[in-house]
């Protein structure tokens, strides 16, 4: 029983129909008019840059690498059926078709995600609780009306069919939280780079939750994503927390390095421009 369970973990399957990437593009679009009206510009470019990320992985490299011998020959980690047909590859007349599915599951996606994570980075240092309201309420309540817009308006109800399997990369995503964690706990749990402060781990990990929960719940409440509670439990717990410890990390301690680092090239080099000058 449990071990059926944990196989049915490595199987994320998604019905929805083809007019869902239409409402994603709308909210998307609204999503991006207020980070740009609200200036949040190192939000949408953190988003920009990771959405190109995930769809490299997911759309491009997932999409072409097979799966290990427990499937059947000719298996890729990613698949798709749109309209009941198998996307083939090279894909020939179904590229733009499969686009506008990669584009809603993995730019549209770390735009959202990503941009607000930033947000929240940005806001738990400022403690400008009014503005995280702002945005996480943006972000659930989009990503809560779009599968709902797309069952009650049919622009195009053609179904769509993906699944990742995900039997290949289920021990590295466990041991992605396990060492991002311990790494959180030796940085902000401890005395040994002087930044010891346990909220910071309680936080990140309620993140990780969170984002994963504003992702998953409108998919299981609307069967678009058909499995049980415990998937959905998983889901909440390992999918963004995988990164959630890594990015926090990038944010707090390795982009204010590299910028500092920037800076103090900069002022060595206009310093001796000067002296050159005078000289």
């Amino acid at each position: 029983m449990l071990y059926e369970v944990i196989d049915s973990f490595k199987e994320a399957w998604r019905f929805f129909q083809y007019d869902y990437i239409y409402f994603d593009a709308l909210f998307l679009s609204i999503w991006v008019g207020f980070l740009i009206k609200k200036k949040k510009w190192a939000a949408l470019y953190f988003g920009i840059f990771t959405g190109i990320c995930v769809y490299i992985i997911d759309a491009i490299a997932w999409f072409n690498i097979l799966v290990n011998s427990t499937y059947p020959p000719g298996t890729y980690i990613r698949e798709y059926w749109i309209g009941g047909v198998y996307i083939p590859r090279p894909l020939g007349d179904y590229f733009w078709l499969k686009f506008g599915a990669d584009f809603m599951m993995t730019f549209s996606y770390a735009m959202f995600a990503f941009g607000w994570l930033w947000i929240v980075f940005e806001n738990f240092k400022k403690k400008d609780y009014k503005e995280v309201t702002l945005f996480t309420s943006l972000f659930f309540i989009s990503w809560i009306f779009i599968p709902f817009l797309s069952f009650w308006i049919p622009l195009n109800d053609t179904p769509v069919v993906t699944v990742r399997h995900m039997s290949s990369q289920f021990i590295l995503w466990i041991v992605n939280v396990i060492i991002g964690y311990l790494t959180l706990i030796i940085i902000y749990g401890t005395k040994r780079l002087k930044s010891k402060n346990i909220r910071i781990i309680y936080f990140i990990f309620i993140i990780g939750c969170l984002e994963s929960f504003f992702m998953e719940f409108p998919l299981f409440i609307t069967g678009i994503r058909p499995t049980g509670i415990e998937f959905l439990l998983y889901e909440i717990i390992i999918l963004f927390n995988q990164g959630a410890p890594y990015l926090y990390i990038l944010y707090d301690k390795v982009l204010p390095w590299l910028i500092n680092r920037y800076e103090k090239i900069e002022m060595e080099k206009r310093s001796s421009l000067e002296i050159v000058i005078h000289t």
